[in-house]
């Protein structure tokens, strides 16, 4: 039976990825039906109609996975293999719910973003389970950049450009902090009690530094050269690179 988990665990970890590639792709065809009913003056109260009710969907189902979550916890039902689960439920409601009130009130740069979120969530779960840690890290970095500076960059936060450019300061100097601090232990992070264990490639910390310094340089180049496609092109560069490196490294 021992023998057997290892592909128990793959092929859930292999069917996590499938279904989040099926949402993201089929809420991006959803998005585009709705948004092509939105530029139709006949239907757009509809449009808003179905934006409203979004929100409240979101909520009912985060409600019916909190309800899971305590039935799972209460009857101590294992979800260890399960996909469908108390939490991915309350995820997946919170997200609905913060996705249609976002798409309600700035609903044209909202659905521009969400074309570009759902893809990259999904692409990005990828590599969560399929690349080495230090990669996630950058792929993190790469991403939360060009976030930040597309945001700067549009009409609705471009007021808040130096504000979004100092958190990712901020974030940037954590995560090169965090980075050392886990170098100097051998790997091991000690946090709220527990302790966790990192194997990490003799070159991976100097790659997570750099990866926290380009997500500053991302959003800088975005706010102070006033070109969100720089920033994105930036971002995208890197992602590529050290995608193509790790890639190698797994063959």
């Amino acid at each position: 039976m021992a023998a057997k988990q290892p592909d128990k665990s793959k092929d859930y970890i292999t069917n996590k990825v499938l279904v989040v590639f099926s949402v993201c792709l089929l809420g991006v065809l959803a998005l585009m039906f709705l948004n092509n009913i939105l530029a139709n003056t006949t239907h757009v109260m509809a449009g808003l109609r179905v934006l409203s009710a979004g929100k409240y969907v979101g909520l009912v189902i985060a409600l019916i996975g909190a309800a899971l979550i305590f039935r799972e916890r209460k009857k101590n039902i294992d979800v260890s293999y399960k996909l469908l689960r108390g939490r991915t439920l309350v995820i997946f409601g919170i997200v609905l719910f913060v996705m249609f009130l976002l798409l309600y009130r700035y609903a044209d740069s909202a659905f521009k973003a969400c074309y570009i979120l759902l893809p990259a969530f999904a692409f990005y779960y990828l590599v969560f389970h399929s690349y080495q840690p230090e990669f996630v890290v950058i792929a993190t970095d790469c991403g939360v950049g060009a976030i930040l500076a597309y945001l700067a960059g549009t009409g609705a936060f471009g007021s808040f450009a130096y504000a979004l450019l100092a958190v990712a300061v901020v974030l940037a100097v954590a995560q090169l902090v965090l980075v050392l601090r886990v170098k100097g232990a051998a790997g091991k992070l000690a946090l709220g009690g527990k302790e966790y264990a990192f194997k990490f490639s003799k070159n991976a910390y100097l790659m997570m530094q750099l990866g926290a310094v380009a997500l500053a340089v991302i959003v800088a180049a975005g706010v102070f050269a006033g070109s969100t496609l720089l920033a994105l092109g930036i971002a995208a560069a890197l992602f590529i690179v050290t995608g193509v490196y790790y890639t190698v490294k797994l063959v």
